[in-house]
């Protein structure tokens, strides 16, 4: 049962981890910008939300906090199992030319099964749609590994995001991933206000 726990964390997490920490796409070096983000995830055996924010330096690093709360069937009662976790992460940008490669790092807990440090990539990148419409594809890996023994084997996931920005400032997509074998979708939404930090003082985007 504990393990049953925690692959279910792992996998809700890990889904949120690798598609929401990647805001910084939508910034050019020599930008920064705040953000605030939701999404929704819908498992194999019920469903996940996340909320969270952050701050994003554009082509070079970013900081995030999520909260994420999954509703998991229970074979052995009416009930729901209800997950709460909370997840810090650091992402760095290692290349930011027609692409973005980002790495990321992040730590989480949850009131069950084991905390869980969370390893991952993202490569997306802008597709100019309109004056003020760009699509922003995001491809993503992401592990979960238990930190405490005893807790299951680690726990993978592919995933891809098509999240679309407007206006430069609201976007919103759907987003889908695949771990141990399960198809999952969902979509994800957020806000960023961005500014420019080079020094001639030029407004930013």
């Amino acid at each position: 049962m504990k393990y049953s726990f925690v692959l279910a964390v792992l996998v809700s997490l890990i889904f949120s981890f690798s598609h929401i920490h990647s805001q910084g796409i939508f910034l050019e070096k020599g930008e920064a910008g705040f953000f605030a983000n939701g999404g929704y995830s819908s498992l194999e055996s019920g469903h996940a939300t996340s909320f969270g924010g952050g701050f994003a330096l554009g082509g070079i690093m970013e900081l995030g906090f999520t909260s994420s709360k999954a509703e998991i069937d229970n074979e052995y009662s009416s009930e729901d199992i209800e997950v709460n976790s909370r997840t810090v992460s650091i992402g760095v940008v290692l290349l930011k030319k027609k692409a973005q490669l980002e790495a990321n790092i992040g730590f989480t807990t949850s009131n069950k099964g084991s905390d869980a440090l969370l390893l991952g990539f993202n490569v997306g990148s802008e597709i100019k749609l309109h004056e003020m419409l760009s699509w922003y594809p995001v491809f993503s890996f992401a592990v979960g590994i238990p930190t405490e023994e005893d807790s299951g084997n680690p726990v993978t996931a592919l995933g891809l995001a098509a999240p679309i920005l407007i206006a430069e400032h609201v976007y919103l997509g759907p987003t889908f991933s695949l771990s141990e074998g399960d198809l999952n979708w969902g979509f994800t939404a957020g806000v960023l206000i961005s500014f420019n930090t080079a020094s001639n003082g030029d407004s930013g985007w």
